[in-house]
Parts: structure tokens; C-alpha cells; sequence
């Protein structure tokens, strides 16, 4: 009897550990590149003007309870958003250029880590903004992998790079020309430290594509919370009376 409750407190002890360790989920990348090859040898990237949206931006929230915060900005520019709940916390950023390019030298992260029962989200908008592209030009985005892991099993991190066909009016992706780069997992990422997508406009006309960065994480720590102190030395003191109650049983 002893032995099993022995091995009932082992178990015990091993539950209270894994409920202690936090679900983690980070994405963070450098390096942001923007450059043009061929054809016309040119593109333009709208920027601060009256009749584009601020195209940027990160947005967070942790869900139990709520907690929410978010902020719009123009691409290449610096800007944040966090959440806390005692150990829980939700973070995006952005720092700003470093050049004269719009994005060249930007950097990004998006992270959660959360635990005892807490979940939440983070997404930062590097950009979501249309480019006028040169008559068969092709324009190559890439940008470096500093981070990326997912700790939980409820835990995913993602970063992408979107190019296609647009028009100026609808805003919307043309699937005859269309271009992705993504990175998606559940796990530690092994694959390669760089992610590129590359876009060629129609060799006839000058053309209007989308282009979209962004990164996402996203975390669930569905275990129930792991108790005060007060209260886990109370437990243990349980079992261990329990454990004498069953040694003072015992036939001699």
C-alpha cells in the first residue's frame, strides 16, 4: 500500500510540474528585403498618402479573461501592442525602418506565452498594402527567421509573404498570378532560416499587385491552473497523512 502511494505522489508531483509549464508560441523575423530584377527595373510602394489605409500594425489578446490591444500604422514605421494576466502574456512588434527603402531593415515578432488555463493570440501586420510593378519586372521579398517555435500542443506560429495580380479597385488577389512563401508548424522549426516569395508583372502593362507580411502566433493552455502554494502544500500534506494512515494499517 505504501509503495502505491508512493507512487501516487510521484505522479501527483509530475502532473503539478507539467500544469506549471507554460504554452509557448513566438514568431520573430529581420531582415526585410524589397528588391526588383528585369523588365522595367522599377516598382512603387505607396506610402503616408491620403488614399491609402494605414497599412500596418499588431493586434493581441489573451482570452480568459479577455484582455485585448492593437494599433494601425504605416508600414516601415515602429509600433506594439501587449497584454498581461499574471504569468500569461501576448506581445507583437515592429521596429521602423533603417533606411530609405519602406521596409528595408524592418523587424517583427509576435509571441504568447500562457498558462493555468489562459489562451492568446498575437498577429503582426509587417504590411498589407498594393505595389506598382514595371512592365516585367519581377520584385523578390525575403526576410529572415530569427524565431520560430511552438511549445504545447496547442500552440502554432506562422509567417508568410503574399504577392499577386490585383486591381486598384477591389483590392482583391487574381489567382492566374500568384505567389506565396509560408512557413506553418506546431513544433520547432528546422527548415531553412529565410523566406523568400518572388512575383513577376505581365510583360504587356505596368501592374498593381498585393503584398502582404504578417505573423501570427497563438497559444492554449487548457490544463487547470496550478494552485497557489498555500494550497499545493496543503495537498502534499494530504497525501502524506494519507501515506501514514496506511503505514499505521499495516498487520506486524
Amino acid at each position: 500500500m505504501l509503495r502505491k502511494i508512493k507512487l501516487s505522489l510521484g505522479a501527483a508531483l509530475v502532473a503539478a510540474a507539467q500544469l506549471a509549464a507554460a504554452d509557448v508560441a513566438e514568431v520573430k523575423v529581420s531582415n526585410v528585403t524589397l528588391s526588383v530584377a528585369n523588365g522595367g527595373w522599377w516598382y512603387y510602394l505607396p506610402v503616408e498618402v491620403d488614399w491609402q489605409p494605414q497599412s500596418a500594425g499588431t493586434s493581441v489578446g489573451l482570452q480568459n479573461p479577455s484582455f485585448l490591444d492593437g494599433t494601425t500604422a504605416w508600414h516601415g514605421r515602429a509600433t506594439g501592442s501587449s497584454v498581461m494576466d499574471g504569468a500569461s502574456m501576448a506581445m507583437a512588434s515592429m521596429t521602423a525602418r533603417t533606411s530609405g527603402n519602406h521596409l528595408e531593415g524592418v523587424t517583427a515578432q509576435a509571441k504568447v506565452d500562457v498558462s493555468g488555463g489562459q489562451a492568446g493570440w498575437a498577429f503582426a501586420k509587417v504590411i498589407d498594402n498594393q505595389i506598382l510593378v514595371a512592365a516585367g519586372s519581377t520584385i523578390t521579398v525575403s526576410l529572415k527567421l530569427d524565431s520560430f517555435l511552438a511549445n504545447g500542443a496547442m500552440s502554432q506560429a506562422n509567417a508568410y509573404i503574399e504577392l499577386c495580380s490585383t486591381d486598384f479597385t477591389t483590392d482583391t488577389c487574381l489567382p492566374a498570378n500568384y505567389a506565396e512563401a509560408v512557413v506553418f508548424g506546431d513544433m520547432m522549426y528546422g527548415g531553412p532560416a529565410t523566406l523568400t516569395a518572388s512575383w513577376t508583372s505581365p510583360a504587356e502593362a505596368n501592374t498593381w499587385a498585393k503584398f502582404r507580411i504578417g505573423l501570427t502566433a497563438s497559444a492554449d493552455s487548457f490544463a487547470t491552473p496550478v494552485p497557489e502554494p498555500a494550497a499545493a502544500a496543503l495537498w502534499l500534506t494530504g497525501l502524506l497523512g494519507v501515506g501514514a494512515i496506511a503505514r499505521r494499517r499495516r498487520p506486524h
